[in-house]
């Protein structure tokens, strides 16, 4: 008898158990119950940096020699001399050369050539289009850079000139952007007449760049 019994408690857990499993497996198809997940979920956190630099403005100019020798000037021809220079800068907006002649005081304040001994004697500087027999003397500018810009005033060919000015310096190139070496050219030219007393003759030309930061 109490194995029946038994038995009969066997069948009824195997089908209770079955009975169970059958309504889960129901379930999970239906997504009616949810099975916990016991992943930990994913947390984030976020900062921002903020980062600074300085670059130091950078100009310079330097020209292939700082003496320009018009040589011996005579009444029969026109007298040239040449000289380059470059510029370097990081200047975003570019850069101006100013060129500027000396104030010979007590001498003479006007721009040219000037003897300094007595009794002294001066070449002025003047826009013209110089003439062998003529006393005159002033400034070209050329380049071959497409970056550069000479300014109107000495922007001449042939033996026109442009007048070279004490006060205030007068713009003499210009560009409008930052550059590795723009190289552009000076040139003075120079004429005397029958009466231009001899002697030695001197001048002496500033050249300055001014950035655009």
């Amino acid at each position: 008898m109490a194995e029946k019994i038994k038995k009969h408690w066997d069948l009824v857990l195997v089908g209770g158990i079955g009975l169970t499993l059958a309504i889960i497996g129901m379930l999970v198809m239906s997504e009616v119950m949810v099975f916990p997940n016991f992943v930990s979920a994913a947390t984030t956190s976020a900062t921002t940096v903020n980062v600074t630099a300085t670059i130091a403005e950078t100009i310079e100019i330097t020209v292939t020699s700082t003496t320009m020798d018009l040589g011996a000037l005579t009444t029969g021809a026109v007298a040239s001399t040449s000289d380059n220079f470059t510029v370097k800068t990081n200047a975003g907006g570019g850069y101006t050369v100013n060129l500027k002649d000396k104030n010979y005081t007590p001498t003479s304040s006007d721009p040219g050539l000037h003897k300094l001994t007595a009794p002294t004697s001066t070449i002025a500087s003047a826009s013209t289009t110089l003439s062998p027999g003529t006393a005159g003397y002033g400034a070209q500018g050329t380049t071959t850079d497409p970056d550069v810009t000479i300014a109107p005033a000495y922007n001449k060919t042939g033996d026109a000139v442009g007048k070279i000015e004490v006060t205030p310096a007068q713009n003499f190139a210009s560009s409008s952007s930052p550059t590795l070496g723009d190289q552009s050219t000076l040139t003075l030219k120079a004429t005397i007449s029958t009466i231009t007393g001899a002697g030695a003759y001197q001048d002496q030309l500033t050249l300055t760049v001014v950035g655009t930061f």
